[in-house]
């Protein structure tokens, strides 16, 4: 990563900020994407901290949002110029039913839809001739996600905050192997590909449906996955693997290799067949392009 340019989204804290810090040691110039500025420029410093002599930037973005989407990409474009790596690793997960300010569902928003802009938006910045990543960040939950395309925007449904959940991180991980599909078939060294961290200390709340003490399941699962919760930097382990190890290919998806992916030593993930349906992820494709208003370039640098 010697003089590399990678930005990480939600990077001022668990995942995201173990993914920049391992990044920035390697050398990297470190791009930190994040919603409050303030909790940026502490994240950085402690960085800077962590990783002597490193370079890193904190720029604002609410991915939710798409005008900051838009007003970041063009900051990366004045601050920046070219990328090697984009690692969208932001999300939320629990919120009862909210919209952003053009209408969409706050989880798919955030989870799906604004990374789906942002890397599109970007992709002509990737620098040219060279072997560059895309890596998605998914989660376990995404094998329960059902994409309902038909309602996709939760507008009829019955709402379920961990269905919401589900949902955009089936739609994120879809929509890698449908983005590397397409960088393959049009040419370059871009290539997009996908982790998920089981399950670390920073997000045991998103399983909270799955662990409830008061039943008899919730304390089984409990007993078993207490001793696999990983710490954030163990967590972090599938998407620095999927961002700098060189024997990986597009479409490659990693996670922990223990007990049902919930922890262990990086290994190769089971991606749901929803997320590998061709038919499914153009569909998606052209209705996250109807809702986002951007499109995927004609060409880019890489």
């Amino acid at each position: 990563m010697e003089d590399k340019v990678a930005i990480i989204t939600g990077a001022n804290s668990g995942i995201g900020y173990q993914t920049a810090l391992d990044l920035a040691r390697r050398g990297a110039t470190v791009v930190m994407a994040c919603r409050s500025e303030e909790r940026g420029e502490e994240a950085r410093a402690r960085l800077l901290a962590e990783a002597p002599g490193s370079t890193a930037l904190v720029l604002r973005l609410d991915l939710s949002e798409p005008d900051s989407v838009q007003a970041f990409c063009r900051e990366v474009e004045a601050q920046v110029g070219v990328i090697d790596l984009l690692v969208n690793n932001a999300g939320i997960v629990g919120v009862p039913l909210a919209r952003n300010s053009v209408g969409h569902e706050l989880q798919l928003a955030t989870n799906y839809l604004g990374p789906f802009a942002l890397t599109c938006t970007l992709l002509p910045r990737f620098r040219p001739g060279a072997p560059t990543r895309i890596v998605n960040v998914g989660s376990l939950a995404h094998r329960l996600g059902k994409l309902r395309l038909d309602d996709f925007n939760w507008e009829r449904s019955a709402y379920s905050t961990f269905g919401a959940y589900a949902r955009s991180k089936l739609a994120l991980l879809a929509f890698t192997v449908e983005l590397n599909r397409r960088l393959e078939r049009r040419g370059g060294a871009t290539r997009a590909l996908a982790s998920h961290p089981g399950v670390a200390a920073t997000d045991i709340g998103r399983y909270h449906h799955l662990t409830n003490p008061r039943n008899r399941v919730g304390r089984w699962i409990n007993e078993r996955i207490a001793a696999r919760i990983a710490s954030a930097a163990e967590a972090a382990g599938p998407t620095i693997h999927a961002a700098c190890a060189e024997a990986v290919r597009g479409g490659d998806f990693f996670g922990p290799g223990g007990w049902l992916e919930l922890g262990g030593p990086v290994a190769p993930a089971r991606l749901s067949p929803l997320a590998r349906d061709e038919e499914l992820g153009r569909r998606l494709w052209a209705l996250s392009e109807a809702m986002t208003g951007v499109r995927f370039p004609a060409s880019s640098a890489g």
